[in-house]
């Protein structure tokens, strides 16, 4: 990453979940990190043209000729969809890693970090978004063990984990389970992605929204989280970007995160540590505040209130001192400010929670895990032992970060 240059992200979205929250991304948002770089992957053709179609509606005007299929879409696998059944996915990407790994390099080459997105209540993002990025961080080791991602050598690998609502049946519980396990962890337990980010349908929004709203809300909010973490690393020096994010973390074993948000709140009324609050109030699964390990503060302010000296570095580090001091919270993490576009007094905040007891998500989905994981297992493409491996890996995840 060079110094005064944006961090160049590449968005990748698998599954027809995952596919929703990308086409958001083709409106554009107020940074320039990701630019064009965004690829939805599906294993059914019928579910990739309703990405496509979404991802038509949200063009910008002016860029309505764009071949969106050609420049976004990527199906992959020869089963026509992976029927909620995640060993299928990852079936699929086996099938077309090569395939896969062209299509990424000729759209992402030179990307200093990725965001993948999957809906782990699924098969098809659920799948094979943790083997993929096993494989990017492996050498590609299935190519016939060609190491051919020497432009991805120092590429950080994050993801969005989109958990399923408390309601949907034990099967998708079965496969979050397995697919966060697999996201944090390889069967030989090393540290998959980077970064897990989480959000909870049921958390995020009404169960009661009918069709395709009942996510608008959750999508929304992925969107504001992303804009605000890729915004803060606009500039590679003094402030927080996707190094600071990962390295303590995975040194301390709790890479798991989710995001607070409150915006539009009014500089000049509110004090920051008050904001904080408020964005804590918003967090984007159930948790205990004070059982969070890393705490990372954003504050977005107006370009002009910065360079005017109302809201200031300093004033941002006191306010997150005082935060974590006020919540009991013994946290490692940074602040940062930076500024958006514009005059006014609006200002936005989001906190970064790491580290977190895991088992206020995780308990429900427990119960169905166990429903379902004695009879999954009778299935070739989940034997028993590999099963045991991914729960003895998750298990002893948790563990450790609620301790």
């Amino acid at each position: 990453m060079s110094i005064n240059t944006f961090t160049r992200w590449g968005v990748v979205a698998s599954g027809e979940g995952g596919g929703r929250i990308a086409s958001q991304f083709v409106q554009g948002t107020e940074n320039p990190g990701i630019e064009g770089r965004i690829l939805a992957m599906n294993t059914n053709r019928a579910d990739l043209r309703n990405t496509i179609d979404r991802m038509e509606k949200n063009l910008p005007s002016g860029d309505e000729n764009v071949d969106l299929m050609g420049e976004y879409g990527l199906e992959f696998g020869s089963q026509q969809g992976a029927g909620n059944f995640w060993p299928n996915g990852e079936d699929c990407a086996k099938e077309n890693l090569q395939r896969i790994v062209n299509r990424i390099g000729d759209s992402f080459d030179n990307t200093d970090a990725f965001m993948h997105i999957a809906t782990v209540g699924g098969g098809t993002g659920n799948g094979s978004i943790p083997y993929t990025i096993k494989q990017f961080k492996n050498g590609f080791n299935d190519l016939n063990g060609s190491p051919e991602n020497d432009w991805m050598d120092s590429v950080i690998h994050t993801t969005f984990a989109v958990w399923p609502y408390y309601y949907e049946q034990p099967q998708r519980h079965f496969n979050a389970i397995c697919g966060l396990s697999r996201l944090l962890r390889n069967e030989d337990g090393s540290q998959n992605a980077d970064l897990v980010l989480l959000a909870s349908n049921s958390h995020l929004s009404s169960e009661d929204a009918g069709g395709n709203g009942q996510y608008d809300s959750v999508n929304s909010a992925v969107i504001r989280a992303v804009d605000m973490m890729i915004g803060a690393g606009r500039e590679t020096r003094s402030v927080i970007d996707i190094k600071d994010y990962v390295t303590l973390p995975s040194q301390m074993d709790s890479y798991h995160f989710t995001p607070a948000i409150a915006t539009d709140l009014n500089g000049d009324v509110y004090e920051l540590d008050f904001m904080a609050d408020k964005a804590a109030e918003n967090t984007f699964v159930p948790l205990e505040l004070g059982t969070s390990s890393v705490v990372y503060m954003i504050v977005r302010a107006p370009e002009s209130m910065i360079d005017e000296g109302e809201i200031t570095e300093p004033d941002v580090y006191k306010a997150y001192q005082k935060w974590t001091d006020k919540h009991d919270i013994n946290a490692a993490g940074q602040a940062t400010l930076t500024p958006k576009p514009g005059r006014g007094e609006n200002v936005d905040v989001m906190l970064l929670l790491g580290g977190f007891d895991l088992n206020p998500l995780l308990d429900h989905s427990w119960d169905q895990f166990d429903q379902l994981s004695g009879r999954l297992t009778d299935d070739e493409k989940l034997p028993q032992a590999r099963l045991d491996k991914i729960q003895t890996n998750i298990e002893d995840y948790v563990k450790k970060n609620s301790e």
